[in-house]
């Protein structure tokens, strides 16, 4: 889930330097606008009820978690709800609204082979084959879904909405191969079409978009390129593709992960203006995000950052990472500066718990938590309870 790897270039440069109805309309200009908490790996805990109250006793009202199409659907027209239930319930017994991502391929849809690896991310061969589990998404856990009409004794906390896909500007997210906004936004298309014909009322969220240099300059070589290579598309360049090939129209919010950090980097630092800062990209760069959605007629959607936040140092780390206060301080003065801006949608911290038990000093992908492996509070959980309450 995490986009650092496929955008150190970029990173280690800045430490260097259905047709919609009107209502359908108006629901996408405030969607989101009140929707915080973090992201989750609910399926993978052992103790999933401890995992969310964390969650919930961190001042979230949502949390994001992988709805994984190859998990459910892993012989095409045989579908296996188990795990994704299993997350709602959590999240309805605990008064959460899930950001559901849509995501991962059945080797059926794919045409991969699963001794490949990361044969999961990707892309279905006909975007109507995701579409169709995007719109199942929609009719089992959306308003008046399968899902709640199945569990009468669950409280019906409805999702936060679904997104599609994650980071699919990386070929990491992508099986490997160079990723295509083509391709994507034939995705894009297939899944809003299926998803409000289930439930008109659903927020679809894009995919969160990685860091990955700066607009024209993917590798942030300070040379004017395309924006892309073999590996890597610029979000913003990415995005631009998304609107050329037809995507307006197609969703109610843009996703993005505006991560911008490095060893021993401050809060400040991590936050000031630059031009391969993802942060920055959001609406200060001469192009942004905000300056491409309104040049394409979608000034009144709103962005939600669906992933953001910086590891944590443990002893002998060699990993990239910032300490816990200054981890703690990024958290809040992000969610300040989150809240300033009128078309802030959704913000997810990731994410909850370091994963494995965060004892590593190699893996960074262990210690993004707010909470230590053991369930013990970094300065983080508390201060992000704080913004967020304020």
């Amino acid at each position: 889930m995490l986009s650092w790897r496929t955008g150190l270039a970029g990173l280690v440069a800045v430490a260097l330097l259905a047709a919609p109805a009107a209502p359908r309309a108006a629901a996408a200009a405030s969607a989101g606008s009140g929707w915080h908490g973090y992201d989750a790996h609910v399926e993978a805990q052992q103790d999933p009820g401890q995992y969310v109250s964390l969650i919930s006793g961190g001042g979230a009202n949502s949390f994001r978690d992988d709805f994984s199409w190859a998990s459910v659907e892993p012989e095409q027209g045989s579908f296996d709800w188990s795990s994704t239930d299993a997350i709602m319930t959590q999240a309805a017994r605990h008064g959460l609204h899930v950001l559901m991502i849509a995501d991962t391929s059945p080797a059926w849809a794919s045409g991969g082979s699963t001794s490949q690896p990361d044969w999961y991310w990707l892309p279905p061969r006909d975007p109507a084959t995701y579409g169709a589990f995007a719109g199942r998404l929609a009719a089992r856990y959306g308003a008046g879904g399968t899902f709640w009409k199945q569990h009468p004794q669950l409280p019906a906390v409805l999702p936060a909405g679904i997104e599609l896909w994650n980071e699919e500007n990386t070929a990491g997210f992508w099986g490997g191969q160079t990723p295509s906004p083509q391709v994507y936004t034939g995705m894009v298309k297939a899944a809003w079409t299926a998803i409000h014909r289930a439930d008109p009322s659903m927020t679809v969220v894009t995919g969160g978009l990685a860091p990955a240099g700066g607009y024209d300059d993917v590798t942030c070589d300070q040379k004017k390129g395309s924006g892309h290579d073999a590996q890597d598309w610029n979000g913003l360049n990415y995005l631009q593709a998304m609107y050329h090939y037809g995507a307006g129209g197609h969703f109610d919010a843009v996703g993005w992960h505006p991560y911008n950090f490095w060893t021993g980097a401050g809060a400040g630092q991590m936050l000031t203006y630059n031009l391969c800062s993802a942060w920055s990209q959001l609406t200060g760069t001469p192009v942004s995000v905000r300056s491409l959605m309104a040049a394409h007629g979608d000034g009144g959607k709103r962005i939600w950052a669906t992933e953001t936040g910086a590891p944590t140092c443990v002893s002998g780390a060699t990993y990239t990472c910032v300490t816990e206060k200054a981890q703690a301080t990024l958290a809040a003065d992000e969610v300040r500066q989150w809240r300033s801006w009128s078309w802030a949608g959704g913000y997810y911290w990731y994410d909850i718990r370091d994963d494995d038990g965060g004892t590593s000093t190699t893996d960074v992908e262990q210690h993004f938590g707010a909470v230590l492996g053991n369930d013990q509070p970094k300065p983080a959980y508390a201060a992000l309870r704080t913004a967020w309450s304020g």
